[in-house]
Order: C-alpha cells, then sequence, then structure tokens
C-alpha cells in the first residue's frame, strides 16, 4: 500500500494545478510541480540541450556549478518502490478531465503518468512504433522512456473511450472501457495500479552518448541517487492452466550496479558495481 507523505500530498496538488490543458503534463510542468513540493524558492528550472540525444531531451542535467555536491532537488523518496511508468497515448475527443485525474492522482497508486512531449518524442524517434500494438514498439518503449505499461485511450461516441493496456514486463494486453470523465479515469487507476503491483518495479538499462549506461527513470519516480540495484538476467511470466499471464518471476542475481546521478526528472545514469555489467537484456530491481 502506498503510503503517502505531505510532500506526496503537495506534489500531487501541484500536478493537479498544471493539468488544465486537458493533456499530459510536460516534462517542465512536472519538474516545476515536484520543485513547489520541495519549495517556494525553487521554481526556476534550467533550459534543455536541444542537441543531445532524443531521450535526454526531456531530461535536465546538474547545474555545471554543482562541482559533485548535494543534488538540485531532494530526491521524492517513497517507502516501498519507484512510481512505475506509464506511457499514455490518447486519440479523439478524450475529455480534460480524464488525463487531468490520470496524473494528479497517479502517484497514489504507485504511477508516473509520463509527460505527453516525452511520449510523442520517443514514439517519433522509434520506427517500431508505426504500429503502437507491435511487440517491437513496446519492447523500445519499455527501454526509453521506460514504460512499465503502455494506454491507448481512444474517444468513442456515447461518453465512453476504449483503452488498451500493454504490461511490456509481462507482454500481455488488456482492453476495457471507461467513462470519458474524472470518474473514467478512477476506474481506470485501479484498474492499471491492479496490473503493475502484479510485478515488482524494474527497469531496463540502455547504452546512450559516450557508452554511459541510464535507466528511465529519476527522481520524480523516487528513485534516489545512490540505489543499489540488482543486475538480473531475464525472468518468465507465470501463467495459469489456461495460459493467462497473471504474475512475473524475476530472473537470477547476476550482479549489481548503482544510480550514479540523476539525469533529469525520468532518466539516471546508472554505473556497475559488481559481477556482470547491465545489457538491455537485464532487469534492474532494488537490491533489498
Amino acid at each position: 500500500m502506498i503510503k503517502l507523505t505531505t510532500r506526496t500530498l503537495l506534489f500531487s496538488s501541484a500536478l493537479a494545478a498544471f493539468s488544465l490543458s486537458g493533456c499530459a503534463l510536460t516534462d517542465a510542468e512536472a519538474e516545476q510541480a515536484l520543485e513547489i513540493a520541495d519549495g517556494p524558492s525553487n521554481l526556476n528550472t534550467p533550459q534543455p540541450d536541444w542537441d543531445t540525444p532524443f531521450w535526454e531531451r526531456w531530461s535536465q542535467a546538474q547545474p555545471a556549478d554543482n562541482n559533485g555536491g548535494e543534488p538540485r532537488a531532494v530526491s521524492f523518496n517513497r517507502r516501498d518502490q519507484p512510481l512505475a511508468n506509464v506511457a499514455l497515448v490518447m486519440e479523439g475527443p478524450v475529455e480534460a478531465a480524464l488525463p487531468e485525474t490520470l496524473t494528479a492522482e497517479a502517484a497514489d497508486r504507485g504511477l508516473l503518468i509520463l509527460p505527453k512531449g516525452l511520449v510523442q518524442d520517443a514514439i517519433a524517434h522509434t520506427a517500431e512504433c508505426n504500429d503502437l500494438a507491435s511487440q517491437a514498439c513496446r519492447s523500445a518503449l519499455a527501454l526509453y522512456p521506460g514504460a512499465r505499461l503502455l494506454v491507448q485511450a481512444r474517444a468513442e461516441d456515447g461518453g465512453r473511450v476504449a483503452v488498451r493496456v500493454w504490461d511490456t514486463a509481462l507482454d500481455k494486453e488488456l482492453t476495457e472501457r471507461v467513462a470519458n470523465n474524472d470518474q473514467g479515469a478512477a476506474r481506470l487507476l485501479d484498474s492499471l495500479a491492479s496490473q503493475a503491483a502484479t510485478a515488482d518495479w524494474s527497469a531496463r538499462p540502455f547504452q546512450g552518448e559516450g557508452n554511459a549506461l541510464y535507466i528511465a527513470a529519476g527522481r520524480v519516480n523516487g528513485l534516489a541517487e545512490g540505489t543499489v540495484l540488482e543486475v538480473r538476467e531475464p525472468g518468465r511470466p507465470v501463467r495459469t492452466p489456461t495460459g493467462q499471464v497473471v504474475a512475473w518471476r524475476a530472473g537470477e542475481v547476476v550482479g549489481k550496479a548503482k544510480v550514479a546521478e540523476w539525469v533529469g526528472a525520468t532518466l539516471s545514469r546508472i554505473e556497475p558495481v559488481s559481477g556482470a555489467a547491465p545489457g538491455p537484456d537485464h532487469r534492474l530491481s532494488l537490491a533489498p
């Protein structure tokens, strides 16, 4: 069960305040919402470097004058697991209340609705995502922007929204229809949280510029700098006698890594600590 703190409530309130456009938050707004929760004196955020690789366009590096000192902002720590990333793709006239509610209340259920621009940028740079439902697209988005759940919400007649959910960890698809309003969003959040709970939080590493290793999770997820991660072999799904995927068994631990630094709101650079170096086929999970 997610335990709320005063800071969590401030963060959720700030998210709600920034969600008036009816779309998922931009990364800058997510950053600013977090800084409001940290304190009223830290409202300015640095501009991103648009010459960097696209996975870093939505990230904000430490100030140059930090000199390896204390992090620019306090980690949004949680007591259990980091927030699981949800990539939301909306089609048609989805009512503003639905994405507003999803964004504002996701943290209460252990989820983070990724910024709309970040998701669109990742899809635009992934050739396999010409077909959002393809396994190749889901696998790519699981690496970056680290989507545990990929959600496609399509407005229909009659005030309904047809929802398709792909769980990238379990390689499982779910479908649902909800009301095109805040009540529908609340119902959808319950379903997403239930699905995310079938497997513990994990992230897949990828190699960026200069051979540095990254994972698509950071301070907004609640992943603190210095966190030790287990490097695991690919796991396997747990299936019922009818073939339904209901859970995930983690693979063998083959090494350890740590979160070296936040590169942005939802991106961290990692470093090997011992054993096998992390690779794209591995999954990184919290060390006990």
